[in-house]
């Protein structure tokens, strides 16, 4: 859908002189590389491009081992920081197959930044520190809201006047930075939504090398089950100052804030969107949920079993050598009372890190007053496992409501392109050759740039769908779920650790151990602090505020 789009941003880019030590990846490798590592990893993606038969050199028309291009690189610092360059003699360290705009600094070390400003401030030479100052139509913010530095990219629309809504992403995995080349950047311009970037310049002491730190060391109960404060986690700051510049700036609306992440990127973004509920409208998560401890399944870091510090100290190991047995939740319980959220939940099936957190987070969701949209995806031959859908933006913008939907004039012409489009692909590139359609006016009844309806992402790929509101982007007359949401009939059976359908085998605490206090009760009663388990410990903490009823499987 977005490759006459990003044609167009990249002519306000500047050309740099790329140094060649054997044949670059084509453009239509460079795009699919983006779309592999926003949905995957840096080096799975890497390693695609060394297998004849991968999908990505399927989909990319890649040469086997191509030089990655400066595009490519930026990638994958947006998503995962730094890469370390396979063993291939055709792929090289970034820094040496990775030029730089001569308008960009290179960055130097934090310890040497003598300018360290307390409040967002434009990227430049003397205070850029570990962050990447953007170029072209992307700028960069910096600023010390604590002890480590910490950046804000930005992306404005050069075809939308403001104030416009606003997409914060989550990439902690890096600094958050945003590429010129990449899918998001495309739909902000197309949509019309500003686009800002968050991450972490370090310490990357998270579970997988993530910077961004979760609150309360992990530890998260009916007694505190929103610890949202500045001793809860060093980067609440951050993100308080990243709404403040948000509230500064006339180009875009403090009062129309999405979230979005995938996988733990997403976890921090409904951190954030919970204890910011008064300042988020909604949040997609993409490959996450809610973790719930003594059930599964189980998060790569073992998040909601384990607190930050045993995992630390034992790794895969902590199960067994230090269960948190004061834990119930990660990374938040999602308490907002009268600041209620829509949160767009999606994985497939087949996600065996994902799949089960989703119905949680739903049920915790629906259970405090929130607008819920569970989307359930069946794995295809073109998708599945851990990764976000299919024309992804399409489905976050479309499910959120970032922009005005689709009209039904729209929605049914749109249907007899994708049907006529039968027989020269699949749906999903059907569905993305006729949105390129809506972009270049082809399709007369709809409105340039309008968020794609429930049935028109449907045909690309068509997931089970559960609304706890009758609500789908600015659509507002859908079908109501009413009760427990269907569960995602995932191939790894899930639930609690005592149903002995449900495989728990890389934890196994000790017998007669159980979850922390559960949330009960509801907004502005006293905490109730019932176990879900069985009696443990006593709380950690005092409940910030009141607690409200959980769902339990």
């Amino acid at each position: 859908m977005y490759t006459r789009l990003l044609s167009i941003i990249l002519l306000s880019v500047c050309h740099t002189a790329v140094v060649v030590l054997g044949e670059v990846c084509n453009e239509t490798c460079e795009e699919e590389f983006a779309r592999c590592v926003h949905v995957m990893n840096c080096e799975h993606c890497i390693e695609e491009l060394q297998e004849s038969d991968s999908r990505l050199m399927d989909r990319g028309d890649c040469t086997v081992g191509c030089d990655l291009t400066t595009s490519m690189y930026d990638a994958c610092s947006e998503e995962n920081g730094p890469i370390s360059p396979v063993s291939s003699p055709s792929n090289t360290p970034p820094n040496t197959n990775s030029p730089v705009s001569p308008t960009a600094p290179v960055s130097n070390p934090v310890s040497d930044v003598e300018d360290r400003p307390t409040e967002p401030t434009l990227c430049n030479e003397s205070n850029m520190g570990d962050c990447d100052c953007g170029t072209g139509n992307i700028q960069t913010y910096v600023f010390w809201p604590g002890e480590y530095q910490r950046c804000i990219h930005t992306y404005i629309p050069t075809s939308h006047n403001g104030p416009l809504p606003v997409l914060i992403e989550v990439g902690a995995y890096g600094q958050g930075k945003l590429s010129q080349f990449a899918p998001s950047v495309a739909a902000a311009e197309y949509y019309g939504f500003a686009l800002i970037g968050l991450g972490s310049t370090g310490p990357s002491d998270g579970a997988g090398g993530f910077g961004l730190q979760f609150p309360a060391g992990g530890v998260v109960n009916g007694n505190n089950p929103t610890p949202c404060s500045a001793d809860d986690s060093r980067d609440y700051s951050y993100i308080e100052g990243a709404f403040q510049f948000i509230a500064e700036r006339e180009e875009m609306s403090e009062s129309r804030v999405y979230l979005q992440g995938f996988s733990q990127n997403s976890m921090y973004a409904a951190y954030i969107s919970v204890c910011f509920a008064d300042r988020v409208v909604g949040l997609w998560q993409g490959g996450s949920g809610l973790a719930k401890t003594y059930h599964t399944p189980i998060t790569p870091g073992f998040q909601g079993q384990c607190s930050t510090s045993s995992y630390s100290a034992h790794g895969s190991n902590c199960c067994e050598e230090e269960f948190c047995e004061e834990c119930a939740y990660w990374p938040v319980y999602p308490r907002t009372c009268e600041h209620t959220l829509v949160d767009c939940i999606a994985s497939y099936t087949d996600d065996g890190i994902a799949c089960g957190t989703d119905w949680y987070m739903y049920e915790a969701m629906v259970a405090e007053g929130n607008d819920a949209r569970l989307l359930s995806f069946t794995p295809t031959s073109e998708n599945g496992g851990h990764s976000d859908p299919m024309n992804t933006y399409a489905w976050v913008v479309g499910c959120l409501g970032i922009v005005e939907s689709c009209s039904d004039a729209c929605e049914a012409v749109f249907g007899e392109c994708v049907a006529d489009s039968q027989g020269t692909g699949s749906t999903i590139t059907s569905f993305e050759a006729c949105e390129a359609d809506i972009a270049d006016g082809i399709l007369m009844e709809c409105e340039i740039g309008c968020a794609p309806t429930m049935e028109m992402l449907k045909l690309s790929e068509s997931p089970v769908v559960t609304l706890s509101e009758g609500k789908f982007g600015t659509q507002i007359d859908l079908e109501a779920h009413v009760g427990s949401a269907p569960r995602p009939e995932c191939d790894a059976p899930f639930g609690s650790f005592d149903d002995p359908s449900v495989n728990h085998n890389k934890c196994q605490p000790d017998s007669g151990v159980g979850s922390g206090p559960a949330v009960t009760g509801s907004c502005g009663l006293s905490p109730v602090t019932e176990p879900v388990i069985s009696p443990i410990t006593a709380p950690v903490t005092s409940p910030v505020n009141a607690p409200v009823t959980a769902p339990v499987s």
